[in-house]
């Protein structure tokens, strides 16, 4: 059982990893060990390869960690496709904002609105809220689109801030597993730039997350806010 962990809760991928045993790692790996778990403190195996220094061993745990994403989103698709055929078309709209009882701590937490639209296989999600790197908060207009087709999906990340954009194939037939292993070779200049960035890890307490309808009119009298979203009162 290569997920059989230790006292300690580690897995032998990540014990191997972290004492920097390159050939130990390459033989879990061929076994399907998983790259993505995270250890008791919400480090990852790539994050452990990393505080090795060793390019080698970044590379080959960057390119197994990719490999296994892109099987697990090929076996998902005609589920996923099945889904989006039996559901209705439609348009929302998403928003989301953090607040603090701290004065002024409310302006510089983070809101966003999200666009979402659905038709047929066909999805598209836009959004301007982008990630949290070194303290401040990611900006920026993007929008994710996911096409269905009859011989798998196509995946487009749109920048319109650059005006570029990234397409990625999806195809429904698994391709030859050496092949897909191959194609997810890393660059020596992605190797390097993270070996040579700060290694962070986040964590996100939900525990005290609440949500409430919008409220409207003057205090005791207010009742549950309406919107009209595409012909349809609905509440916010």
């Amino acid at each position: 059982d290569v997920e059989l962990t230790d006292p300690r809760g580690r897995t032998p991928l990540e014990l191997a990893v972290s004492l920097g045993h390159l050939e130990s790692v390459r033989v879990l790996l061929r076994h399907n060990a998983n790259v993505g778990r995270e250890n008791a403190n919400g480090w990852t195996v790539l994050q452990e390869a990393v505080s090795t220094g060793d390019p080698e061993m970044v590379q080959l745990v960057l390119q197994y960690r990719d490999y296994q994403r892109a099987t697990r989103r090929l076996a998902g698709i005609p589920e996923l496709l099945s889904k989006l055929r039996r559901a209705s078309d439609f348009y929302v709209e998403m928003k989301w904002e953090f607040t603090s009882w701290v004065p002024l701590v409310s302006k510089v937490c983070p809101s966003d609105v999200y666009r979402v639209w659905k038709r047929g296989e066909s999805l598209r999600v836009d959004t301007t809220l982008l990630g949290f790197e070194h303290m401040t908060w990611q900006r920026g207009r993007r929008s994710y689109i996911f096409k269905g087709e009859d011989e798998g999906a196509v995946v487009m990340e749109v920048d319109h801030d650059k005006q570029v954009v990234y397409t990625e194939t999806l195809a429904l037939a698994l391709h030859e597993p050496e092949l897909l292993l191959a194609a997810m070779q890393p660059s020596e200049e992605h190797v390097a730039g993270r070996l040579t960035s700060p290694i962070v890890s986040t964590h996100l307490d939900t525990r005290n997350i609440a949500f409430e309808r919008n409220k409207s009119g003057i205090w005791g009298w207010r009742s549950e806010k309406m919107e009209v979203v595409s012909g349809y009162e609905a509440k916010v």
